[in-house]
């Protein structure tokens, strides 16, 4: 019987050349096998991308062709889409030779590749300075804008505000040095994304400072600077920018100051913005609804989110994304539909860590804890942190104290979490609510942080219903100082429990206390909608 081929020729792209040895057809083909393995890996599978440059590399040293240098930038480019930097420097170092000054100044393409591995495998920015200084001084690299550009893009997406700044500072010292960053002709990308790294360091006069330098913006020009007010939360500074200075506003702007309003507390400005880019004649997006949805979610507007899911599933599967299901669930929970939200989520044909959380938290929030739970046992991706909260307050609302200490203890030897302060502070308010003062108040003293005022008011609560007014009075002293602005309201339930106990002295104290203070208790707020939003303040 004839021998099944094996597996792995299902990898190979089609038609490929014959595997002569050392022949021009065996560059060939090694050539587009590196570069179907290259799609692959973009298309979401690096560790098969990691596999076949194993191989492949192994071909090249094999069969000669070292020097080929088109067939290492391949190489490369496949190291940099699986995100090997280790690999990708050994390539490259054993294809350019240590740069000699009398010598002419190498390629850049090879010397880009790797900075593009380098950003692709998340290094710091420190690793990336390092690694393109390195380049420049013992190779000759001559940094062009692919250079800048790939730079500047890794440094704006990592971590830390503060951090970037410095480094953004001298690569903007050394594009300008190179010619990339100048007023009178510069390239419009590189200083497109030096305002995108201005604007992730929080440093808006830098951002607009070289936008203004700008020759020729160019539209994605245009919508960096009005992203960069929204992202420094100059929401008002962004929408003057977009209706007076713009001198043309695409799906791209309009949905950026959409997002700005939903995400900053505007939630009827987004709307209205929406209904001024229907007016517009722009068509909207997958992104532009999910906008519009969060919008929707704060003002409890359930009728306008119904349309936006009618209008989604109008334009079919095309323009549905996990992010844009996500955000359907998330605005049936808020707007009080969670038999809506759960049958979105049981339709999705794809769901993310961010989709069990959120149906797992809709039904915390709406009384449905056990529901909560069982829905957790069944989940099928890993959970975070986010996640791992909202199954501590499952556990409260249930009463299962004894899951909710075992989930606790749990999080870093099972799933790799470590405990932030809300889920410390959600287990102290779990044993307060039942009654464990004692141990709850062990827990905020063995906290690796600074208890807040969210732990603090779940002692106090817990006071309240056990009756220990001793307790009592010193924590309210402590929300006091970290509360001031709340201070009032804190008072007045230490003066109710003395109240309650018949201690009218004290209770008399404490008020005086609120008198002197000058202060208000805050006053209740209700959103409310019926075809239109109005607060409703008690």
């Amino acid at each position: 019987m004839p021998r099944d081929p094996p597996r792995r020729a299902a990898l190979l792209p089609p038609n490929l050349p014959p595997h002569i040895p050392f022949s021009r057809a065996l560059q060939q083909r090694l050539y587009l096998i590196a570069q179907h393995l290259s799609r692959s890996a973009r298309g979401g599978s690096p560790s098969a991308a990691g596999r076949g440059l194993d191989q492949l590399h192994a071909q090249l040293l094999l069969n000669g062709f070292a020097h080929k240098r088109f067939l290492f930038a391949k190489l490369l480019s496949l190291a940099a889409a699986a995100a090997d930097l280790p690999r990708a420097e050994s390539l490259f170092l054993s294809a350019s030779p240590p740069h000699h000054p009398a010598a002419p100044a190498p390629s850049p393409t090879l010397a880009n590749l790797l900075l593009r591995a380098a950003a692709a495998s998340g290094a710091a920015p420190p690793v990336l300075l390092a690694l393109f200084s390195r380049l420049v001084a013992r190779h000759g690299l001559r940094p062009n804008a692919f250079s800048f550009s790939t730079l500047l893009a890794a440094l704006a997406s990592s971590a830390g505000a503060g951090a970037r700044l410095p480094h953004a500072h001298s690569l903007h010292a050394r594009a300008l040095v190179a010619g990339t960053v100048a007023p009178s002709g510069g390239s419009g990308h590189v200083m497109t994304s030096l305002v995108d790294v201005y604007a992730a360091a929080r440093q808006l006069g830098d951002a607009r400072k070289v936008f203004d330098e700008m020759p020729g913006k160019s539209v994605a020009a245009w919508n960096c600077m009005l992203a960069a007010y929204v992202r420094c939360g100059e929401l008002d500074a962004a929408l003057r920018f977009f209706g007076h200075e713009m001198p043309g506003r695409d799906a791209v702007a309009w949905t950026t100051v959409i997002s700005g309003c939903a995400n900053s507390g505007r939630a009827a400005g987004a709307v209205e913005l929406f209904m001024g880019m229907r007016k517009a004649r722009v068509k909207d997006d997958a992104v532009t609804m999910v906008a519009l949805l969060t919008a929707c979610a704060e003002l409890g507007d359930l009728e306008l989110g119904r349309w936006v899911h009618a209008r989604v599933d109008g334009d079919g599967r095309q323009r549905r994304t996990v992010l844009l299901d996500n955000a359907l669930i998330h605005m049936y929970v808020k707007c009080g539909a969670v038999e809506d939200a759960f049958h979105m989520f049981l339709m999705m044909p794809t769901r993310s860590t961010i989709s069990w959380t959120t149906m797992i938290s809709g039904l915390v929030m709406h009384g449905r804890a056990q529901e909560a739970l069982d829905l957790f046992h069944r989940m099928q991706e890993r959970p975070d942190g986010a996640t791992l909260l909202a199954v501590l307050r499952a556990c409260s609302h249930a009463g299962r104290i004894e899951d909710g200490r075992r989930y606790f203890e749990s999080m870093e030897r099972v799933y790799g979490i470590t405990p932030e302060i809300e889920h410390y502070g959600c287990m102290v308010d779990m044993l307060c609510r039942w009654r464990q003062l004692h141990e709850a108040l062990e827990l905020v003293e063995k906290m690796p942080f600074k208890p807040n005022e969210g732990a603090w008011g779940a002692i106090l609560s817990g006071c309240r219903r056990e009756g220990n007014l001793e307790l009592a009075a010193k924590v309210t002293d402590i929300l006091v100082e970290l509360q001031p602005e709340r201070a009032a309201g804190h008072l007045v339930l230490l003066s109710n429990m003395y109240a309650g106990v018949g201690q009218w002295e004290q209770a008399l104290m404490v008020r005086e206390r609120v008198a002197a203070l000058n202060a208000e208790k805050p006053a209740g707020r209700s959103w409310v909608n019926q075809n239109e939003s109005c607060v409703v303040v008690a």
